[in-house]
């Protein structure tokens, strides 16, 4: 069966690393999808953010990455997944994901699995990843290559 792991993904996290090699170790093929939503500014570019999660699940052979500019349940329909995996790390996450998956349901008739974010990793997110960023405090909310990729990137900046 194949999945999707949508997501803007600015950075990619180790809170979300854990959600997409849960899913490697229980699916087929995993479609790891950075969808832009012209409304957000993003701290990295598209192609910066698909770079971060190839560097991130390179290990993973059932991991795709992509990016879209259009609807999840479109991408979806495209590509023959099955299934929307998403995760979450509080109540206030939770009831988000709650409403995105009963607007898929009711829009393409696929279903939504939310998984709670591992033991560990509730503080974990982009927004404190870019914050972290900003500062120039640790990365270690990043996994190893996404740290390295964006000190690499602010270097040379």
């Amino acid at each position: 069966m194949s999945v999707i792991l949508p997501g803007s993904y600015d950075p990619v996290t180790k809170g979300h690393l854990d959600i997409i090699r849960r899913a490697a170790e229980k699916y087929d093929e995993v479609y790891v999808v950075v969808f832009t939503n012209p409304s957000k500014n993003y701290m990295f570019s598209v192609e910066d953010r698909v770079r971060m999660l190839m560097l991130a699940t390179d290990d993973l052979d059932n991991v795709m990455v992509s990016y879209s500019n259009g609807l999840v349940i479109d991408y979806m329909t495209d590509h023959e997944i099955s299934k929307i995996i998403k995760g979450y790390r509080t109540e206030a996450d939770l009831e988000w994901e709650r409403q995105q998956a009963e607007w898929n349901f009711e829009h393409g008739r696929y279903e939504t699995e939310l998984w709670k974010c591992a033991e560990g990793l509730e503080k974990v997110s982009s927004t404190s990843a870019r914050e972290a960023i900003k500062s120039g405090t640790h990365l270690d909310m990043l996994p190893d290559g996404v740290a390295e990729y964006i000190k690499a990137k602010i270097s040379t900046t």
